[in-house]
Order: C-alpha cells, then structure tokens, then sequence
C-alpha cells in the first residue's frame, strides 16, 4: 500500500478549475523506506572520557527518522571504520580512547550513503596510562560451548584487543594445570571460585563475570570494564631468556598515577597448540597458563604496597620454560588492588619470551 501525501491544497482547487500548477504536484511515498539513507550526528567533537555521548540519526530519502522506531532499530548496525560498534538497539556511542573514528549504518544489508567522522580526545585527562583488560577465560577443549566463546573472542573489534589481554585456564582436559600440593587445577579451582556455572567462564579484571558469548556483547561489557576501572597505574615489563638454566628472567615496574595499594604478579603463556581432538575450529589453542604467582586470584597482604601518587614498586620471577619453545611462550606482569574483600586486576601487559614493553601513555 502507498500513501499519498499533497504538497497543497491549491491541486485540489487547480484539479476542478481545470488548471494545474507544476509545483503543486502529489509526492508518493512509499510504506517501505527507502534509499539513499543519511547518517549525522549531533556533534562530532566528544571528550574521551567514557561520558559525553554522540547522538546519531539516520534519515531516509523522504526524510523518516529510521532510529526512533524500535522494530526499525533492531535491523540497524551502526559500526565505524575503525571497528567500534554501536550497541545493538542503541543510537549513542561514547569513547575511552583518543581517535578518528569513521561511521556508517547498514538496514537491511543497504549501507548509508555517507560517512560521519567523529573525533574523541582528552583521555588523558581521565586516564594517564594505557589501560589493558584481563580476560580470564576458564575453558577445556572437550567443551563444545567454549568454541563459541573463543571464536567470540577472536571476533572483538581492534579498539577492545587493543586494551585486553587474554588467559585461558584449562580445566579438565590436557592443558590443564594442576600445581603441586593442590586438589584442583587451575580452571576447575577458578571455576569454583568465581561462581561459575560450567564452561566456559569468562572474568574481566577478576571482577565481573560475563555470560556474554557474542563479539558485539563481549564489545560491550570489555568496555563496560574499561570505562568502570580507569587505570590507576602503568605497567612495564622486561623479559630475558637464559639458555643455560632454561629460565626466562621477567621483571616488572608498576607506577602509580593516583596512589593507592598495589600487589603484583607474574604468568606463562603458551601459544600455539595443536589439539585435533580439540573443539576449537582449527584445533589450535593460545593464552593457556603453564605457571603464575600464587596471586593470580588475590592479591597478597604480605607484598601489598601502599604507593603515594607518582610511586614506583618492582617485582621479579624466574620461570622455567620447560619443553616448550621460546616462540611459543608469552610473559604477562599484571597489578592487582583491592575491591572490598576481593582483588581487581588494575592493569596487565603481555610480551612474547625474551622481549619487553615499557609503559604505555594515554595520549
């Protein structure tokens, strides 16, 4: 069915005069909306500072405003060029991190006809150093479920694997680690812990679980982390491999850009597993945890230090490699604060076997 909408009344007193004006013609507009469809924005300058939101609009060619319907909405993705995604059933995005960020909307498989450019700066007004994410992902590869989960995780968009860094704890299975003296190895033990349910279990900063199992969800919810726990402090962290012993030296430094209390730690990854009978699509399994200081859960009272703002603390560890090759381990350093009666993993950096990284500033 099609509306007939007059532009005036004068065509209906020029259709019994006998007369009619050119500009005074009837526009048929359709029920479906149609092409080409315009995005805008309310402004396209915003702080970075996880608050200041940008408003979008999305027009058709007569002009119907496509974002304020929710049965319309629900069939709009909103992403930008440089990977950030407007949440589903949404038309704001804010930002906590500096960029240029390039926006389309696609409805029903039909992208808009224009790009919006949105800048975000300032965060280092809120945030002074880079902020990384821990993902702990409990996991086993006989667990069908975990499959998703990792292919959600391989799919997040490049601003969240920008600033998380993710560790899988084996549970059950032939990757699993169970340490000396214990009755459970790591991922059944975090498994218990946290509260999970089955697995697969995913944890941000050993503070929110998350039963998200999609890339736009899990988006969310890494950003949700980000933007809830600012960074308090930078992390730096020097690795060396010595041949002779087979042991990778790690050294991390902390420094703290507010004050605070800090405990920290340090892991073993292992990169690169085949397992053929795994769940994975191709087998392969990354990020598992061979070693780590017993503090990979809690902090510890007795290497708790009270730091002033600007105060640095460091923190050493041997790790022995053991059969694995050094092009398959990866060292983090991570901090950890307390939240109540908890631990919360305030940040956390990751370099291959043998390299470093030294701290990270918000621009």
């Amino acid at each position: 069915m099609k509306k007939l909408l007059y532009l005036s009344a004068l065509a209906l007193i020029a259709a019994c005069s006998g007369t009619v004006d050119p500009e005074d013609e009837q526009v048929i507009i359709p029920d479906e909306l149609t092409e080409p469809f315009t995005l805008s924005v309310d402004k396209s300058t915003v702080q970075a500072d996880g608050k200041d939101v940008v408003t979008f609009s999305l027009k058709d060619a007569y002009g119907r405003e496509m974002l304020d319907d929710k049965n319309i909405l629900q069939g709009i993705n909103i992403t930008s060029e440089e990977g950030v995604r407007v949440t589903r059933m949404e038309k704001t995005v804010a930002f906590i991190s500096n960029g240029t960020y390039h926006f389309t909307a696609k409805y029903k498989g039909k992208t808009s006809a224009n790009t919006v450019e949105v800048v975000a700066e300032n965060r280092a007004a809120y945030e002074k150093y880079h902020k990384n994410v821990g993902i702990y992902k409990i996991t086993a590869t006989w667990c069908g479920p975990c499959a998703v989960m990792t292919r959600a995780l391989q799919g997040l968009n490049d601003d969240t694997k920008a600033h998380s860094i993710e560790m899988c704890w084996h549970g059950q299975d032939e990757l699993a680690v169970t340490p000396n003296g214990w009755e459970y190895d790591y991922g059944s033990f975090l498994m218990s812990y946290f509260g999970g349910s089955g697995f697969p279990t995913v944890v941000l900063d050993l503070k929110d679980n998350t039963i998200e199992n999609t890339s736009s969800g899990l988006d969310k919810e890494i950003w949700n982390a980000r933007a809830k726990y600012p960074a308090t402090c930078g992390v730096k962290l020097s690795t060396e491999y010595d041949a002779a012993s087979g042991m990778i030296n790690a050294t991390a430094e902390l420094t703290t850009s507010t004050g605070g209390s800090y405990d920290m730690g340090i892991a073993l990854l292992l990169n690169n597993q085949i397992i053929p009978s795994g769940t994975n699509d191709d087998g392969k399994y990354s990020h598992i945890v061979r070693a780590t200081t017993g503090n990979f859960f809690m902090y510890s009272s007795e290497s708790l230090t009270k730091l002033e703002k600007d105060g640095k603390m460091t923190f050493s560890q041997q790790i022995p490699t053991g059969n694995h090759k050094l092009e398959d381990l990866s060292v983090v350093a991570f901090a950890l604060v307390p939240d109540g009666d908890y631990a919360r993993m305030d940040n956390i950096v990751e370099v291959k076997a043998g390299e470093s990284v030294d701290y990270l500033l918000n621009e």
